[in-house]
Parts: C-alpha cells; sequence; structure tokens
C-alpha cells in the first residue's frame, strides 16, 4: 500500500469529496483512494477514474447507482434511449453533477462504474470522510492519497481472465506463461509487478487533468 503524494496548490481550491474505489472480484486487493473537486462531474470523474486506476481510457463506461437492476445511469449515448428499461433514469456524464444525485439525492451510498462491457471491470465508489491531513494537501484538483494493486492489463478478460493471467505469469512451467510475457511486453529476467502503482507519476497527470481538453469534454467530442 502507498500513501499521501503532494500536489501543487491554486488560487481558491474547492471543497473535496473524498472517494474510495475497489475493484471488485478480483484475485488480489485493488483499490485507491482519492480527492476530486465537489463540482466534478460524471465525465470528468471518468477521466480521474481512468487515470487514478491505470486505465487506458480504451473502452465505453458507465456510473449506476446500483450493481444490478440499476434505476439511474450515467453513460454516453452509444445506444438508443429505447434499448433501456423505462424505469431507468439515463443521464449524459456532463450533465450529471457528483455532488447532485449520488451525493445528495442518495445520501452518499455507494455507487457503482463499469469499464469496457466485454471485461466487465467493476468498480465499487464509496464516499469518505477526509482527515485534516488530507484536507490540508488538496488544492482543487483530484489527487490520489493511497493506493494498492497494479491496474491489471487492458483486454486480459475481466476479473477471471486476470486470475488465470497472474496464474501463468508467476509459474514458468505454465502453457501459457511465455505467452503472456510477450503480450505484456517483458523482457528477459523482468517480473510482472501485482503491486507497482507510480504514484508521483499518476498525480503529476492528475495534476494537468483540469488544464487539459479532456476536462471540458462533451460526449459528442468524446466519440469524435
Amino acid at each position: 500500500m502507498k500513501t499521501i503524494p503532494t500536489s501543487k496548490k491554486t488560487e481558491m481550491p474547492v471543497s473535496p469529496i473524498k472517494l474510495k474505489i475497489v475493484l471488485e472480484d478480483t484475485p488480489i486487493e485493488i483499490y485507491r483512494k482519492i480527492l476530486v473537486p465537489e463540482n466534478i462531474n460524471m465525465l470528468q470523474l471518468h477521466f480521474v477514474v481512468q487515470i487514478a486506476m491505470g486505465w487506458e481510457m480504451s473502452h465505453l463506461f458507465q456510473f449506476a447507482d446500483k450493481r444490478y437492476d440499476s434505476e439511474y445511469l450515467v453513460t454516453l449515448p452509444f445506444d438508443d434511449v429505447d434499448d433501456y428499461d423505462s424505469r431507468q433514469q439515463v443521464v449524459l456524464p456532463e450533465k450529471a453533477l457528483l455532488n447532485d444525485y449520488f451525493l445528495t439525492v442518495r445520501n452518499s451510498k455507494p455507487f457503482y462504474y463499469t469499464y469496457d462491457f466485454g471485461d466487465d471491470w467493476t468498480h465499487k465508489i464509496t464516499f469518505q470522510k477526509p482527515s485534516k491531513a488530507e484536507l490540508a494537501l488538496f488544492a482543487g484538483i483530484p489527487l490520489l492519497l493511497e493506493a494498492s494493486g497494479a491496474c491489471p492489463p487492458e483486454d486480459v478478460g475481466g476479473p477471471w481472465g486476470y486470475g488465470d493471467f497472474l496464474d501463468a505469469i508467476n509459474n514458468k512451467k505454465h502453457p501459457d506463461h511465455k505467452d503472456f510475457r510477450e503480450w505484456i511486453g517483458l523482457k528477459k529476467g523482468e517480473k510482472y509487478d501485482d503491486e507497482l502503482v507510480d504514484l508521483e507519476g499518476i498525480n503529476e497527470t492528475l495534476n494537468d487533468l483540469p488544464k487539459s481538453p479532456l476536462w471540458k469534454m462533451t460526449s459528442k467530442k468524446y466519440f469524435s
């Protein structure tokens, strides 16, 4: 587990919201604790989660109030609205604020972020109370506070595929060991570190995020 980096200061920081993001059903513990601005929208939060986790923004995603039988979905318009359950409220991510429905209306109950509908990476997101030390670190921009577990490789086959990957990559006698090493790009003698998280590098990227085009992106631009 790695903890508490530093952050550059901005002139008028807004209040933070602290979130714990847990990647569910994985063979090892994988989570991130982050601070985000209270006025963040859900498309911006998507980019923060992608960077904090280590994903590559290569697939579709959605936020939902429940893991199953959801009633409130925040998602890109990749399907016709008629494809959704009539009981579901479907909202574009740039039109939904974290501080609105998920924090206020649902009274800070956990919610879910799904990434890559083929591999179905499900992240449970819970609200937490930031400590005084964490509040002192916050400068109005997203900040990764704590992390455990490396991000799985993209397109590895979801949590169960990742379990098979770890079995093979750590066992020289496994029939898929060589293929997985070549696929992940490991050099001779190099070992796969399933605990590797570059907090400093992640926070450098998060620090630049509000100044990037992604921060003002819309769903329409996301597909362009």
